[in-house]
């Protein structure tokens, strides 16, 4: 039923209720879905194992969706139209402050649908404010509760990007009425239909939306060489460029990077100057911008913009990613360690046999949403294991597996980041012997 009672009437009759429990449905269906049995991956045509990336991204919001709203449906309120002070500006006016045993949260109300475009700005502007009063909170340390009906396809497509790429600790419940009296209000819980799953994990996860640098440097004497045991580099080598990825996946999760690092080094029987490098690679959300919104903003700009709206920015993400793996390089290895950048395409360098093949790639570290879904991949790998007592080649120890780089390429490539149709890309298969 449509909200026929302004925003103050239902300001009002929230705060009569001193909390959300009572006005807060049960969500029997997240609690299925989110405690289900059924594998995210199935056998494919061919005996292996495929999985849909959506299913695992859709796995992983569900569960922090229920976390959340165990919590949160039964915090009290704690404050009301709280003036926030900004300079000599008028000040802003956070709707509700509530308290939950695990913490803060802030309600923003937004019943009209003509508000809702501004809802989430508003809301992260109040929950900042309150963050900043705490020195060294996070962003994840205060709960944003947003009562709204997302209407909006590019509503609810910022509000998947917010609980996912941004990471942010937010639970959207849309209002509904009964019948025509303000004490029929039931709040729902929203939950992204498999539409906007499906629309998040195809939009951004591609080859075409990584940047890549590729930091190469030198061999140094009794630390890294290039010296092999049967084909294999020697332990002191790797674990001297394990560290340097592992700083390396360390500065990319302090900066929000979703993506990935590992260490490159060719066979000694390979010819190349630099003997060592350093692969970095991160989703450059300037590549995977929504059409819609895009061109909502860009038909609004003179032509000779229209373009650099995007490259700019697109180029300024790729001299972030160039700037960290000179501080890795400089923060990491010998003082004044000279080293040599390249920014190659991604969709190239993967399935190239020089890289993939005739090399040793080792010390793979996944960051961000990646991380997210590649443990969550694993670990689907490992119940299944369990359920049909299979004996898949994989360690017991599953740290083994996440910074495996063989593990990190069959997941890429699974991801939909190679094409199964070339025939030319089924016989570039990565080196095993690392």
């Amino acid at each position: 039923m449509a909200v026929k009672f302004s925003e103050d009437e239902v300001h009002q009759y929230l705060m009569t209720k001193g909390g959300l429990e009572d006005l807060v449905e049960d969500a029997p269906e997240l609690e299925r879905q989110v405690h289900t049995t059924e594998p995210l991956d199935t056998p494919d045509d061919e005996g292996g194992i495929s999985f849909e990336l959506w299913r695992i991204i859709k796995a992983r919001v569900l569960t922090k969706l229920l976390t959340m709203h165990r919590t949160i449906r039964y915090g009290e309120f704690i404050g009301s139209k709280i003036k926030l002070p900004v300079d000599k500006t008028t000040p802003m006016e956070l709707d509700i402050l509530g308290q939950h045993e695990d913490g803060l949260f802030i309600l923003e109300l937004k019943v009209e649908r003509s508000a809702e475009r501004n809802a989430f700005s508003e809301l992260f502007g109040y929950s900042n404010y309150i963050a900043s009063m705490f020195a060294l909170s996070g962003h994840k340390d205060i709960v944003n509760v947003l009562v709204a009906n997302l209407d909006n396809k590019i509503t609810r497509h910022a509000f998947l990007y917010d609980l996912m790429i941004s990471d942010r600790n937010i639970i959207v419940y849309t209002p509904h009425f009964t019948d025509d009296t303000i004490d029929s209000l039931r709040l729902v819980l929203h939950v992204p239909t498999d539409e906007d799953f499906q629309h998040f994990a195809n939009q951004l996860l591609s080859h075409d939306a990584m940047s890549c640098v590729v930091c190469s440097f030198d061999d140094l004497a009794d630390w890294i060489d290039s010296k092999e045991d049967g084909g294999s580099l020697n332990e002191y080598t790797k674990e001297h460029l394990t560290a340097v990825s592992n700083y390396a996946a360390q500065l990319m999760e302090a900066e929000h990077l979703h993506g990935f690092c590992y260490v490159r080094k060719p066979w000694a029987e390979i010819p190349r100057h630099y003997r060592n490098s350093l692969v970095m690679c991160a989703l450059n959300p300037f590549r995977a911008a929504g059409i819609e919104r895009s061109n909502a903003i860009t038909e609004q700009l003179a032509p000779e913009y229209r373009s650099t709206f995007f490259e700019f920015p697109e180029f300024g993400f790729d001299s972030r990613l160039t700037a960290l793996a000179k501080r890795v390089i400089k923060d990491c290895l010998e003082h004044d360690t000279k080293s040599e950048l390249e920014l190659p395409l991604w969709s190239a360098m993967v399935v190239s046999l020089l890289e993939v093949v005739t090399t040793h790639n080792f010390a793979f570290r996944p960051t961000g949403m990646l991380r997210e879904a590649y443990v969550s991949q694993l670990n689907a790998l490992y119940a299944r294991e369990a359920r049909s007592g299979s004996a898949e080649d994989i360690s017991i120890l599953k740290i083994n597996e996440i910074t495996n780089w063989l593990r990190a390429w069959q997941f890429m490539e699974m991801c939909g980041f190679t094409n199964p149709n070339d025939p030319d890309e089924s016989n570039n298969k990565p080196d095993q012997s690392d």
